[in-house]
């Protein structure tokens, strides 16, 4: 008996970390991305600002793409996604809401875009 308890209360635990100990997809290329904004001085931001950002998202999706590929082999995925802008489209806008909430570099990004918008 407790043995079954045991083996039960090991195979949840295993459950559980294979379930939630995953980082997504979207995370992995999120750091990636905050990794490289963060190494891009005021000064670039100021002057190539969205092109860079953009050429980080780029290089964090090449740097994942393996992982990327395998995971949305997934049908629900793949479905998923392609509701929406295909694959990448559906990516870079979960990449970027992550970004938003937890890359500080990128909040710096954003801002600067903004301010060299306004008049």
């Amino acid at each position: 008996l407790n043995f079954m308890r045991y083996l039960l209360s090991l195979l949840l635990c295993l459950t559980f970390s294979l379930t939630y100990g995953q980082e997504s997809i979207e995370a992995q290329v999120a750091d990636t991305a905050c990794i490289c904004l963060s190494n891009i001085d005021s000064a670039q931001i100021t002057s190539k600002g969205n092109g860079l950002k953009m050429a980080c998202l780029q290089e964090a999706i090449i740097k994942n793409q393996e992982i990327i590929e395998k995971k949305h082999a997934e049908e629900q995925r793949k479905e998923e996604d392609e509701d929406k802008r295909g694959i990448r489209g559906s990516l870079m806008i979960k990449v970027q809401n992550i970004l938003a909430e937890q890359c500080d570099a990128y909040g710096k990004f954003e801002k600067e875009i903004q301010e060299k918008r306004q008049p």
